[in-house]
């Protein structure tokens, strides 16, 4: 309550006598564990120059960090942001080590000399996305092949999270996509796959600073032949001829030994 009701009184005094020059909010974009570097403009300080930052979900309203007089204080006012902290005693830029999730949120360099300037920033920080997974509705194995043609629907599924994305393509060319705000449900994108060739597909999860992919193709689970109608049912003939043999041989030796007999 002592850190805000200073701050008010500093954000008075400066605002009423020198007047106040604001920046536009810069977005920001990290993976968790990135070093984020927000830089304030400013290329040396003075004695006489005053840098204030401050942090918020919202709005900007704990203290974190400042320089006065050439000295630097990093406040622990903000659960495990301490000692993540670190400000450039040259310029006052904040760098934010090993940024997590919780770290997301409205940075404000408060930098207070003649004219009181304002440098914001909207960090947003990402976890990285999972690694589809793809699973086929038929048995992609047994090469299905009917006589009006190959048809089988395929199944890409991922975990969800903020402003994650699942999409199919095919080559270059985005053939569906699906998100949810509900991040307590899992990512799911079907793909019907009519024509049986030697096309190569893939289930790609992105948001903002990640990307996975994972590689589909019928190809690879049944490489194609020149007689297709044999090609696919190859192991079952073997296993039929090995038993047919086995069946022949079995017939022949009790007739050899009823003759004996």
């Amino acid at each position: 309550m002592l850190v805000s009701n200073r701050l008010s009184l500093i954000l008075l005094f400066f605002c009423g006598v020198f007047g106040v020059e604001t920046d536009e909010i810069k977005m920001i974009s990290v993976k968790t564990g990135d070093c984020v570097v927000l830089h304030t403009g400013v290329r040396e300080i003075n004695r006489e120059k005053q840098i204030l930052w401050l942090f918020g979900a919202e709005d900007p309203d704990t203290l974190i960090a400042e320089i006065y007089k050439l000295s630097i204080s990093i406040y622990d006012t903000y659960e495990g942001l301490k000692d993540r902290l670190q400000m450039d005693q040259q310029t006052g830029s904040l760098t934010i080590r090993n940024i997590t999730t919780s770290h997301s949120g409205l940075y404000t360099a408060q930098i207070m000399n003649s004219v009181t300037t304002f440098k914001r920033f909207s960090v947003m920080v990402y976890g990285p996305v999972s690694l589809p997974v793809i699973e086929s509705s038929s048995q992609v194995s047994e090469c299905l092949i009917s006589d009006g043609g190959f048809s089988s629907a395929v199944m890409c599924s991922a975990e969800n999270g903020p402003e994650v994305s699942l999409s199919w393509f095919k080559g270059r060319e985005r053939l569906n996509q699906t998100s949810s705000p509900d991040l307590s449900v899992t990512l799911s994108l079907p793909l019907e796959i009519k024509d049986r060739n030697n096309d190569v597909f893939h289930c790609v999860a992105a948001n903002p600073v990640s990307n996975k992919t994972t590689q589909f193709s019928f190809q690879e689970h049944c490489p194609l032949n020149t007689d297709s109608s044999h090609s696919c049912g190859f192991t079952e003939a073997v296993i039929r001829l090995v038993i047919s043999a086995l069946v022949g041989v079995a017939t022949v030796a009790m007739l050899f030994y009823d003759v004996r007999s």
